[in-house]
């Protein structure tokens, strides 16, 4: 394998997976960095947010990323690598886009050179960035839900259905729109 100065972003995040399933411990990647890897990364996120399937003990989670050179930076949810641009995040479960949970079921996978990437589905992460452009007002985060939902299938039905449970029915109507005139 190549040293990790020279992984990309998606195959950091293979290895970090493929890492933490030989010890047990099932990750999804979420956040910003299933932006960069759906956009090619036409967008920046500076970490790689991981959602612990299994509730592993943060103990286990850092023996294992120990492994390759991944160390708690101040608390254990923050881990670093000397060669490595991106941080890893392990924010609390459970894989969720606001009040809607997430299936395992859901969970897409893309192959990369270094193993297999357990991550939001397209769908799921253009729920995920109009959460956070609805809730506080992040206009990047708009541009990248439509780049996402432009550039990929998704799942109308299941963002409509998503829209009216968060609250924002009145708005599913003008998002489609935008990703459909441009």
């Amino acid at each position: 394998m190549r040293p990790i100065s020279q992984l990309t972003r998606a195959e950091i995040a293979a290895l970090v997976i493929e890492t933490l399933a030989v010890a047990g411990i099932d990750v999804v990647l979420v956040g910003g960095s299933c932006v960069c890897i759906y956009t090619n990364e036409r967008f920046a996120s500076f970490d790689l947010d991981f959602i612990d399937l299994s509730y592993a003990r943060k103990k286990a989670i850092a023996a294992a990323l120990a492994t390759i050179g991944f160390r708690p930076r101040g608390s254990t949810r923050y881990f670093a690598h000397k060669d490595s641009p991106w941080v890893l995040v392990f924010p609390t479960a459970p894989l969720a886009v606001g009040h809607e949970q997430i299936r395992r079921s859901q969970v897409a996978e893309l192959v990369t050179a270094v193993g297999t990437i357990k991550l939001l589905s397209p769908t799921d992460c253009v729920k995920d960035r109009l959460l956070n452009y609805y809730e506080y007002q992040d206009g990047q985060c708009l541009e990248q839900a439509k780049d996402v939902a432009r550039s990929h299938p998704v799942n109308w039905s299941s963002l409509r259905r998503w829209h009216a449970g968060e609250g924002y029915a009145d708005r599913f109507h003008a998002f489609r729109r935008q990703v459909v005139s441009s």
